[in-house]
C-alpha cells in the first residue's frame, strides 16, 4: 500500500501533456479526447463520454462492493494577461522541481495522478468499482456537469482532487450570486433634485452590505460578500439622472446557509439604507458545453460538510497519513464540484490533491513534482482503503 511508488517520469510527462492542450472555459474537447485515449491506453474496463462531454473511465473490482468516484475537472480559467507569464502557459515547463502552466495546479496534475493511481490497481482491486471522471465546465458552474456522471454511476463515495496541499478536506464553502437593483426616478441632469438618482440609492445599499457581519462555521470559517459588477440604467447616460442601478454580489456560503436566509440579509440591508424601491433575485448560469448541451440553473452552489467520524473520512485520513504523515483535516475556501456531490446529492465526499488553493488561477501557476507523486500514492491508498468498506 504505502510502499507503492508511481513512475515519476510517466507522471510528469502525462501532466505536461495535459497542460499543453488548452482547455480554457468551455473549450475542453481536445483535452477530453486526449484523456479518453489515455484511459484506453491504461486499459480501463470502460471509457465513455457523456452528453455534457465529461470523460468517464471505470475499473471493475473482482467482486461487488462500493463505487468510488474520483473527479478532476478539465477546464481552466484564461491566461490573461499572457505577457505576465514567465513561461508559455501551455508549455508544461519544468524547472526546480515544478511543472508550470495553466491548469498544472488546477487541476491537470491531479487528473494525471488519479489516472495512474487507479490504473495501477488493475487486476488487484479486491472489490467495488473505481470511476475517474474528467469533468467539464467546473470553472463556470461548479457541479452542474458532474451531476450527469453521478446520476450515471451512482457512487457511494466521492473524492474531489482539487488542491489541498495533501491535506484531507472534509468540508467546503459554496457560493451564490444575487442580482440586486435599486430603482429611482429619471430627470434631466441639470435638475437632479426633480428625480431620484438610482446610483446614489445603490451606493447606500452597497455600504450596508459591506458592513454585514460574516456568517460563521467552525470548520469552514466565515462567509464573504464580494461586489462583482455595477451598472447604471441607462448606460451610457446623457444628461439623465439614472432611473435604475444594477449590481451583482457573490457570497461565499458556509454550511447551514439557506437561500431565504441570505436573501433576507440583502433585503434588510436595503431597508436599513433607506432604499424604498428595489429588486433582488438569485442569478442564473446559462452555458453550453463543448458538445452543445445547454445547462441552465440557479447560481446557488451548496456548501458542504462530511462528518469527521464518517467511515469515509476515517479510512481515507488513515490511508493518506501513511503516505504523508503531516496531512491534517482541512476545508476548502473556494467552491468545488463537491457543491453538487456532497452539498446537493448528499454523497459522502472528501477533497485531496496536490498543490495549494492559492496557486489556482494565478500567473505562473505550478504544481510541485514531489507533491504530485505523493498525491498519486494517496489516491491509490484511498482507493484501497475504501474498496473494502461495506456501502
Amino acid at each position: 500500500m504505502s510502499g507503492w511508488n508511481p513512475e515519476i517520469e510517466e507522471l510528469v510527462q502525462l501532466t505536461r501533456s495535459f497542460v499543453r492542450i488548452p482547455s480554457v472555459l468551455g473549450a475542453e474537447e481536445g483535452l477530453a479526447a486526449r484523456v479518453a485515449g489515455e484511459m484506453e491506453r491504461l486499459r480501463f474496463d470502460s471509457v465513455e463520454r457523456d452528453p455534457a462531454g465529461n470523460v468517464v473511465g471505470i475499473l471493475e473490482g473482482s467482486r461487488s462492493g462500493p463505487t468510488l468516484l474520483l473527479d478532476a475537472h478539465l477546464d481552466t480559467v484564461d491566461v490573461r494577461p499572457r505577457e505576465a507569464w514567465s513561461h508559455d502557459p501551455f508549455s508544461g515547463h519544468v524547472e526546480e522541481g515544478r511543472i508550470y502552466g495553466r491548469g498544472s495546479s488546477d487541476m491537470k496534475g491531479a487528473l494525471a495522478a488519479m489516472l495512474i493511481a487507479v490504473a495501477s490497481l488493475r487486476g488487484g482491486l479486491p472489490s467495488g468499482r473505481l470511476v475517474v471522471s474528467a469533468s467539464v465546465e467546473e470553472e463556470r458552474i461548479e457541479g452542474a456537469a458532474l451531476r450527469l456522471v453521478i446520476e450515471r454511476v451512482r457512487p457511494d463515495f466521492v473524492v474531489v482532487g482539487e488542491a489541498s496541499d495533501l491535506n484531507l478536506v472534509r468540508a467546503g464553502r459554496g457560493r451564490a450570486e444575487f442580482t440586486i437593483e435599486a430603482r429611482g426616478r429619471p430627470a434631466h441632469a441639470s435638475t437632479p433634485a426633480l428625480g431620484k438618482n438610482a446610483v446614489l440609492e445603490m451606493l447606500r445599499w452597497v455600504r450596508e452590505i459591506e458592513e454585514l457581519p460574516p456568517r460563521r462555521h467552525p470548520v469552514v470559517g466565515e462567509s464573504i460578500w464580494c461586489l462583482t459588477d455595477l451598472v447604471s440604467v441607462p448606460y451610457p447616460a446623457h444628461s439623465v439622472v439614472p432611473s435604475a442601478c444594477r449590481a451583482t454580489y457573490e457570497t461565499r456560503l458556509v454550511p447551514g446557509d439557506t437561500p431565504d436566509d441570505v436573501r433576507g440579509q440583502l433585503e434588510k440591508a436595503a431597508r436599513r439604507a433607506g432604499v424604498e424601491e428595489f429588486g433582488l433575485e438569485l442569478a442564473r448560469a446559462r452555458i453550453e458545453t463543448y458538445t452543445g448541451l445547454a445547462i441552465d440553473q440557479a447560481k446557488w452552489l451548496e456548501p458542504w460538510e462530511t462528518p469527521e467520524e464518517s467511515p469515509l473520512v476515517e479510512r481515507a485520513a488513515e490511508a493518506v497519513r501513511r503516505i504523508h504523515p503531516e496531512s491534517r483535516l482541512s476545508s476548502y475556501q473556494f467552491c468545488t464540484n463537491a457543491a453538487y456531490s456532497a452539498g446537493e446529492a448528499g454523497i459522502p465526499t472528501i477533497g485531496f490533491g496536490p498543490s495549494r488553493e492559492s496557486l489556482a488561477h494565478m500567473v505562473d501557476e505550478y504544481v510541485e513534482i514531489q507533491q504530485l507523486r505523493k498525491a498519486c500514492q494517496g489516491y491509490r491508498a484511498i482507493c484501497e482503503a475504501l474498496c473494502v468498506i461495506s456501502a
